[in-house]
């Protein structure tokens, strides 16, 4: 959990840095993703703290659906600056997605060993 929620800042800090997508999907669903999912996991690390852990179905809700959006996010970071010239902003985005996709698989395997639990 607490490797998705560093992730999640860093995603956040990193969409701050480079903003330029132009598609309104896309903007939307990171923006989302980024925001929304920091917010949810400090609330499930304040609980894990606090000696109250989620419920195990909750858990594997938000993974399973984190993993979705994450991925989902990171590609169409992807797809957006694939063809755009090369610079800075570029290969910050272009480490944003890496870092949305990877934090997608981290939810996943989050999801399968809570299933496992």
């Amino acid at each position: 959990m607490v490797k998705e929620l560093a992730l999640a800042i860093t995603c956040v800090i990193l969409h701050y840095k480079s903003l330029g997508e132009r598609d309104d999907i896309t903007k939307l669903l990171v923006a989302g993703t980024f925001v929304g999912y920091s917010v949810i996991l400090i609330a499930l690390f304040a609980g894990y703290l606090l000696s109250n852990p989620v419920n195990k179905k909750l858990d594997l809700f938000f993974s399973l659906i984190g993993c979705a959006m994450f991925i989902a996010s990171g590609v169409l970071i992807l797809k957006e600056w694939e063809n755009s010239w090369s610079s800075d902003t570029k290969k910050i985005a272009n480490f944003k997605g890496s870092l949305a996709i990877t934090n997608g698989l981290l939810f996943f395997f989050d999801a399968i060993f809570t299933l496992r639990d």
